[in-house]
């Protein structure tokens, strides 16, 4: 589902960011589209920092159902 705000005649650019945000509020599917639209430019080790974290949490998950699937414990 695409999710747009259109800016409105008179409206400013900081209106029409809250009205996004309320569009939103506490839709986990959004979140990350929220950080890059509200994050601004970011350097790109920053960016590649936030992808590594990222892929080391998706490894860590991984390895856990891997360990949970096998009938392994801890």
């Amino acid at each position: 589902m695409a999710l747009v705000a259109k800016k409105k005649q008179g409206q400013s650019q900081q209106q029409l960011i809250n009205e996004f945000k309320r569009m939103t509020f506490n839709d986990p599917g959004l979140e990350k589209v929220k950080e890059v639209a509200f994050g601004g430019h970011q350097s790109e080790s920053k960016k590649r920092y936030e992808k590594k974290k990222l892929l080391k949490k998706e490894f860590a998950k991984i390895r856990r159902r891997n360990k949970r699937l096998s009938g392994r414990t801890k």
